[in-house]
């Protein structure tokens, strides 16, 4: 899965007893030690601002999940948030899938009771769900970032189950005095004991709670130089492996590496479903949010698509298009680049290699074509190489 909210996975590597899953180094901890140190201090909570950009974030990958790639968590919780950095403007990042559920029956109702008991919705302890129980779990979060303590509570799991089922909760004076009526009123949506009644994570991020903390929110101008990185119309003109192997690279940079592209990624890409539309673009273009040097990679974007009559673009591409050019065209990015197009591990990429990325045996010929300059069959090494640093239209400085 591809989100800036959801933890990036490298690599995956089996031996005789274990699998072993190879991530995106996050260093700032988890949400629920933020909460915690939240409750200590002498206003015990997140503020609204603070809270509706972290369930913001929640929801925009949890939409992706729903939306784009079918997929339930089933266990959101504090403690399956990381932060990227430390920082305290850091972005926060879904882990754990280990009971999420993909490839959904068409009824999307689930059977199998997980999750845990402050967080669990009351129709996964009758064991007939579907993903809006993600939903509820949202809501707990946010009630909890709110003012320091679960809706449901008890002694025992039984007792927290007791009080989940009945679903029954409320806003106790002094601790929600002074929480706005729209912050109540998202929370109720979410947890409403019928799941039917439930917001879906795509209105749920229109709700007007959001709209009232974003007007407090600072935009400065954001920029970057882009006399350092792929223009898009250089981007656009490469061959196809040329953009499939910078898409897969741009794809593997950490946040450290993207820098402030992550920032723009976020500003532009209002909805967070990991596209780039032309509406988004044009409500980027006219925020004045964004200096020269950005602005006009975006009226790039906007006039590629309005050629190609295409609705959006990937966000892979924009990070591909975007990033340094010093740092996509590293050595040890071509070969980790390479390595994943050879998936035989023949050390060269094959006709099938070529036909499995593009989908298309006329396709791979093409490519084949292009880059297997000794016509051997296959692409080697050096080929690769060669074909990622070459500068005909590109000024790299490698």
């Amino acid at each position: 899965m591809n989100h800036p909210n959801i933890i990036k996975l490298h690599e995956v590597h089996e031996d005789t007893k274990y699998l072993h899953l190879i991530t995106e180094l996050c260093t700032g901890g988890e949400l629920f030690d933020r909460i915690i140190a939240k409750t200590e201090t002498e206003e015990g909570h997140f503020s609204e601002r603070d809270a509706a950009k972290i369930v913001h974030s929640i929801l925009k990958a949890i939409e992706y999940c729903h939306d784009e790639k079918n997929i339930c968590h089933r266990d959101l919780k504090p403690e399956n948030f990381l932060f990227y950095t430390a920082e305290e403007n850091s972005h926060i990042k879904i882990i754990d899938f280990g009971l999420s559920r993909n490839e959904l029956p068409e009824s999307g109702i689930m059977q199998t009771k997980v999750g845990t008991p402050y967080y669990v919705a009351p129709e996964v302890l009758r064991r007939e769900y579907t993903k809006s129980c993600d939903i509820w779990s949202i809501g707990v979060i946010t009630y909890i970032l709110l003012c320091g303590y679960p809706p449901f509570y008890g002694d025992s799991d039984a007792q927290i189950f007791k009080s989940v089922r009945a679903g029954v909760f409320d806003f106790p004076s002094p601790d929600w005095d002074d929480i706005s009526a729209e912050a109540k009123d998202f929370i109720c949506a979410l947890l409403r004991k019928n799941p039917a009644e439930r917001l879906t994570a795509n209105r749920a991020l229109r709700h007007p709670w959001f709209k009232r903390t974003d007007k407090k929110k600072s935009h400065p101008t954001i920029n970057f130089d882009n006399s350092k990185s792929v223009s898009y119309k250089q981007f656009m003109g490469m061959n196809k492996l040329k953009k499939a192997a910078l898409a897969f690279i741009a794809m593997n940079l950490t946040e450290g590496e993207v820098g402030a592209l992550t920032e723009i990624l976020h500003e532009i890409d209002r909805d967070g479903n990991g596209k780039l539309t032309l509406e988004e673009l044009d409500s980027a273009l006219s925020s004045g949010n964004f200096g020269s040097g950005i602005s006009a990679e975006l009226i790039a974007m906007r006039e590629a698509l309005n050629v190609s009559g295409g609705n959006c673009l990937d966000w892979k591409e924009f990070l591909a298009s975007t990033a340094e050019k010093n740092l996509l065209y590293r050595e040890d990015k071509i070969r980790a680049a390479f390595d994943y197009f050879d998936q035989a591990r023949t050390n060269t990429i094959t006709r099938n290699d070529m036909i499995r990325v593009f989908g298309s045996e006329k396709q791979a010929q093409e490519v084949m074509g292009d880059i297997d300059l000794d016509g051997d069959g296959v692409i080697s090494y050096k080929e690769f190489s060669s074909m990622m640093r070459s500068v005909k239209s590109l000024d790299i400085d490698c």
